[in-house]
Protein backbone atom coordinates (compact mmCIF):
# COMPACT_ATOMS: atom_id res chain seq x y z
CA UNK A 1 0.00 0.00 0.00
CA UNK A 2 2.96 2.63 0.67
CA UNK A 3 4.97 1.30 -2.54
CA UNK A 4 1.21 2.09 -4.48
CA UNK A 5 0.73 5.60 -2.57
CA UNK A 6 4.90 6.87 -3.25
CA UNK A 7 4.45 5.74 -6.92
CA UNK A 8 1.14 7.76 -7.05
CA UNK A 9 3.00 10.51 -5.11
CA UNK A 10 5.76 10.23 -7.61
CA UNK A 11 3.64 10.59 -10.64
CA UNK A 12 0.55 12.53 -9.77
CA UNK A 13 1.73 15.64 -12.47
CA UNK A 14 1.81 13.13 -15.30
CA UNK A 15 -1.32 11.56 -14.13
CA UNK A 16 -2.66 15.30 -13.64
CA UNK A 17 -1.26 16.40 -17.08
CA UNK A 18 -2.71 13.05 -18.40
CA UNK A 19 -6.27 13.82 -16.51
CA UNK A 20 -5.95 17.43 -17.76
CA UNK A 21 -5.62 16.42 -21.49
CA UNK A 22 -7.89 14.18 -21.55
CA UNK A 23 -10.35 16.45 -20.12
CA UNK A 24 -9.84 19.42 -22.45
CA UNK A 25 -9.71 16.76 -25.49
CA UNK A 26 -13.24 15.47 -24.30
CA UNK A 27 -14.62 19.05 -24.00
CA UNK A 28 -13.35 20.43 -27.54
CA UNK A 29 -14.62 17.51 -28.83
CA UNK A 30 -17.96 17.57 -27.65
CA UNK A 31 -17.99 21.65 -28.74
CA UNK A 32 -16.55 20.09 -32.00
CA UNK A 33 -19.80 17.61 -32.68
CA UNK A 34 -22.35 20.12 -31.31
CA UNK A 35 -20.84 22.47 -34.05
CA UNK A 36 -20.78 20.00 -36.32
CA UNK A 37 -24.44 18.76 -35.84
CA UNK A 38 -25.82 22.62 -35.87
CA UNK A 39 -24.20 24.05 -39.36
CA UNK A 40 -25.53 20.81 -40.52
CA UNK A 41 -28.67 20.76 -39.47
CA UNK A 42 -28.43 24.78 -41.17
CA UNK A 43 -27.93 23.32 -44.15
CA UNK A 44 -31.29 21.64 -44.77
CA UNK A 45 -33.45 23.86 -47.14
CA UNK A 46 -36.08 25.33 -46.32
CA UNK A 47 -38.83 27.57 -47.70
CA UNK A 48 -39.38 30.81 -47.31
CA UNK A 49 -41.96 33.52 -48.51
CA UNK A 50 -40.48 36.54 -51.27
CA UNK A 51 -41.80 38.62 -48.22
CA UNK A 52 -39.67 37.60 -46.15
CA UNK A 53 -36.16 38.42 -47.95
CA UNK A 54 -37.07 41.50 -48.04
CA UNK A 55 -37.34 41.66 -43.88
CA UNK A 56 -34.15 41.33 -42.43
CA UNK A 57 -35.23 40.01 -39.02
CA UNK A 58 -37.32 37.43 -40.09
CA UNK A 59 -34.67 36.72 -42.85
CA UNK A 60 -32.00 36.33 -40.15
CA UNK A 61 -34.32 33.75 -37.87
CA UNK A 62 -35.31 31.93 -41.01
CA UNK A 63 -31.55 30.96 -41.65
CA UNK A 64 -29.70 31.53 -38.27
CA UNK A 65 -27.31 33.76 -40.12
CA UNK A 66 -25.98 36.97 -38.96
CA UNK A 67 -27.55 40.43 -39.96
CA UNK A 68 -23.97 41.31 -41.98
CA UNK A 69 -24.90 37.62 -44.28
CA UNK A 70 -28.81 38.57 -44.15
CA UNK A 71 -28.35 42.03 -46.13
CA UNK A 72 -25.41 40.91 -48.47
CA UNK A 73 -28.05 38.14 -48.80
CA UNK A 74 -30.90 40.73 -49.88
CA UNK A 75 -28.29 42.95 -51.89
CA UNK A 76 -28.08 39.52 -53.91
CA UNK A 77 -31.53 38.48 -54.67
CA UNK A 78 -32.25 41.67 -55.54
CA UNK A 79 -29.25 41.55 -57.79
CA UNK A 80 -30.56 37.91 -59.38
CA UNK A 81 -33.73 39.24 -60.31
CA UNK A 82 -32.48 41.15 -63.46
CA UNK A 83 -30.21 37.69 -64.53
CA UNK A 84 -31.18 34.74 -66.26
CA UNK A 85 -31.13 31.36 -63.72
CA UNK A 86 -28.34 29.26 -63.44
CA UNK A 87 -30.80 26.47 -64.49
CA UNK A 88 -34.76 25.46 -64.82
CA UNK A 89 -36.88 22.64 -63.73
CA UNK A 90 -40.69 22.28 -63.88
CA UNK A 91 -42.26 20.46 -60.59
CA UNK A 92 -45.88 19.11 -61.27
CA UNK A 93 -47.83 20.25 -58.12
CA UNK A 94 -51.00 21.67 -57.69
CA UNK A 95 -50.06 24.89 -56.00
CA UNK A 96 -46.50 26.85 -55.22
CA UNK A 97 -46.56 25.91 -51.98
CA UNK A 98 -46.53 21.89 -52.85
CA UNK A 99 -44.02 22.75 -54.86
CA UNK A 100 -41.54 24.78 -52.52
CA UNK A 101 -41.79 21.98 -50.10
CA UNK A 102 -41.17 19.01 -53.47
CA UNK A 103 -38.30 20.49 -53.73
CA UNK A 104 -37.56 21.36 -50.52
CA UNK A 105 -37.59 17.29 -49.70
CA UNK A 106 -35.98 16.76 -53.04
CA UNK A 107 -32.97 18.58 -52.19
CA UNK A 108 -32.71 17.27 -49.04
CA UNK A 109 -33.19 14.16 -49.78
CA UNK A 110 -30.08 14.37 -52.66
CA UNK A 111 -32.40 13.63 -55.64
CA UNK A 112 -30.28 13.11 -58.22
CA UNK A 113 -33.08 14.07 -61.04
CA UNK A 114 -32.42 17.30 -59.85
CA UNK A 115 -30.33 19.70 -61.43
CA UNK A 116 -26.29 19.59 -59.84
CA UNK A 117 -26.44 23.34 -59.45
CA UNK A 118 -30.11 22.68 -56.81
CA UNK A 119 -27.55 19.83 -54.98
CA UNK A 120 -24.12 22.08 -54.62
CA UNK A 121 -23.17 21.74 -51.25
CA UNK A 122 -23.84 25.36 -49.74
CA UNK A 123 -23.71 26.50 -46.27
CA UNK A 124 -27.91 27.38 -46.39
CA UNK A 125 -30.20 26.47 -48.74
CA UNK A 126 -33.59 28.26 -49.36
CA UNK A 127 -36.13 28.02 -51.39
CA UNK A 128 -38.28 30.73 -51.98
CA UNK A 129 -42.06 30.82 -53.16
CA UNK A 130 -42.45 33.73 -55.27
CA UNK A 131 -46.39 34.00 -55.90
CA UNK A 132 -45.61 37.41 -58.00
CA UNK A 133 -43.98 35.61 -61.02
CA UNK A 134 -45.63 32.45 -59.65
CA UNK A 135 -42.16 29.93 -59.92
CA UNK A 136 -40.04 28.76 -57.33
CA UNK A 137 -36.24 29.90 -56.57
CA UNK A 138 -33.63 28.15 -55.36
CA UNK A 139 -30.67 30.04 -53.33
CA UNK A 140 -27.61 28.39 -52.94
CA UNK A 141 -25.79 30.25 -50.11
CA UNK A 142 -22.52 30.24 -49.17
CA UNK A 143 -22.13 32.79 -46.00
CA UNK A 144 -18.88 34.75 -45.00
CA UNK A 145 -17.51 32.43 -41.98
CA UNK A 146 -17.44 35.16 -39.22
CA UNK A 147 -14.09 34.56 -36.94
CA UNK A 148 -13.27 37.14 -34.40
CA UNK A 149 -9.64 37.06 -32.97
CA UNK A 150 -8.89 39.17 -30.00
CA UNK A 151 -5.91 39.85 -27.22
CA UNK A 152 -5.45 42.20 -24.99
CA UNK A 153 -3.56 42.51 -21.67
CA UNK A 154 -4.64 41.45 -17.93
CA UNK A 155 -3.44 41.01 -14.41
CA UNK A 156 -4.32 37.60 -12.59
CA UNK A 157 -2.95 37.29 -8.69
CA UNK A 158 -0.35 40.28 -9.41
CA UNK A 159 0.82 38.14 -12.73
CA UNK A 160 0.66 40.60 -16.70
CA UNK A 161 -0.60 37.96 -19.17
CA UNK A 162 -2.13 38.69 -22.73
CA UNK A 163 -4.75 36.89 -23.69
CA UNK A 164 -4.66 35.87 -27.01
CA UNK A 165 -8.31 34.57 -28.74
CA UNK A 166 -9.90 33.43 -31.81
CA UNK A 167 -14.38 33.05 -31.82
CA UNK A 168 -15.98 31.19 -34.29
CA UNK A 169 -19.57 32.66 -35.09
CA UNK A 170 -20.91 29.56 -36.82
CA UNK A 171 -25.17 31.03 -36.41
CA UNK A 172 -26.57 34.51 -36.12
CA UNK A 173 -26.74 34.07 -32.24
CA UNK A 174 -24.28 31.28 -31.05
CA UNK A 175 -20.66 30.61 -31.12
CA UNK A 176 -17.11 28.78 -30.05
CA UNK A 177 -14.70 30.21 -28.54
CA UNK A 178 -11.20 29.56 -27.19
CA UNK A 179 -8.39 31.69 -25.54
CA UNK A 180 -5.22 31.26 -23.99
CA UNK A 181 -3.12 33.43 -21.67
CA UNK A 182 0.61 33.78 -22.41
CA UNK A 183 3.16 35.52 -19.68
CA UNK A 184 7.22 35.78 -19.22
CA UNK A 185 8.67 32.66 -17.24
CA UNK A 186 9.06 33.77 -13.42
CA UNK A 187 12.73 32.17 -13.76
CA UNK A 188 14.27 33.50 -16.61
CA UNK A 189 11.64 36.62 -17.67
CA UNK A 190 13.27 35.63 -21.21
CA UNK A 191 10.64 32.97 -22.22
CA UNK A 192 6.96 33.20 -22.81
CA UNK A 193 4.89 30.73 -20.98
CA UNK A 194 1.09 29.45 -21.06
CA UNK A 195 -0.67 30.91 -17.79
CA UNK A 196 -4.05 29.66 -18.49
CA UNK A 197 -6.86 28.78 -20.96
CA UNK A 198 -10.40 28.81 -21.89
CA UNK A 199 -12.68 26.91 -24.42
CA UNK A 200 -16.45 28.76 -24.32
CA UNK A 201 -19.53 27.94 -26.05
CA UNK A 202 -20.82 31.66 -27.02
CA UNK A 203 -24.40 32.71 -26.74
CA UNK A 204 -24.84 35.85 -28.68
CA UNK A 205 -27.98 38.07 -28.46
Amino acid sequence: MVKIFQMFNKNKWMMLLVVSFLTIFTILYWFWQRTQQAENQCRHALVLKKEELEQEKVLRRALNISQMNAKELQVAYDALKTEPPATNFTVNAPSLEVASKQVVERINKQDTTLPPATLEKSDRTAVVKNDTEYKVDVLKINLDKSWEFSTGIGIHHGDTYIPVGVQRNYASNKALAAEIHLGLDDSTKAKIKTSGWEVKYVLRY
